[in-house]
């Protein structure tokens, strides 16, 4: 059996793992709060990358993975119902997968590891299930940013979708640049990305 099919293998229980999470609460959520971008469409392929960055991290659970903003946001709904992503976790893992939001703010070097790690993450998505995580072999970058409206680039690059500043966290980060992978120019960040509450402005979690 070659390595190409036994990774498929492997990509398929992993899938068969992630396919006990009922993820139907938080479509409804994502559909009642935005029913404008997130319709029956972008949903459906919202659900499906997710399940599918799930299984990768089953697959590679020492490897930190680097996703698309609509994935992302993806993400966050199914950890913001805390209880049901932490036993969902369990249920998968064994552990809890955790989320470092923070990945490419700190300055203009951080965010180009950014880059190359989603460059990474997408060679490591496209040879577990043979599709890349956009859904398209070519996007524009100023398309993908604002969700599912990309159009084919006539550029014979190969560029994804834009890289949300998160990453999965786990033991440590491998990053390998993909050397078909080109950005383009990256504007320098702002040197305070957040700004500072005043102090009457905070709001306590409940």
């Amino acid at each position: 059996m070659s390595k190409t099919a036994t990774i498929r293998d492997e990509a398929t229980a992993a899938l068969a793992a992630v396919a006990q999470i009922d993820l139907t609460p938080i479509n409804a959520k994502l559909r009642h709060d935005d029913p404008e971008f997130w319709t029956d469409e972008v949903i459906a392929q919202a659900e499906l990358d997710y399940r599918r960055f799930l299984a990768l991290n089953i697959l590679r659970p020492a490897t930190a993975l680097s996703v698309n903003k609509t994935l992302d946001e993806y993400w966050h709904q199914h950890i913001l119902d805390t209880r049901k992503y932490a036993a969902d976790c369990d249920m998968v893992f064994g552990r809890f997968l955790h989320h470092y939001p923070y990945f490419g703010l700190e300055d203009e070097q951080e965010w180009q590891e950014n880059l190359d790690l989603f460059a990474f993450t997408q060679d490591l998505w496209e040879e577990a299930f043979g599709v890349g995580l956009a859904g398209r072999p070519q996007l524009t970058l100023d398309k993908v940013v604002g969700g599912y409206s990309a159009e084919p680039d006539a550029s014979p690059k190969r560029i994804y979708a834009f890289p949300e500043s998160c990453k999965s966290s786990q033991h440590h980060c491998k990053k390998i640049v993909a050397p078909e992978f080109d950005p383009g120019p990256i504007e320098p960040l702002p040197e305070e990305p957040f700004p500072q509450a005043a102090p009457d402005e905070g709001r306590a979690s409940r």
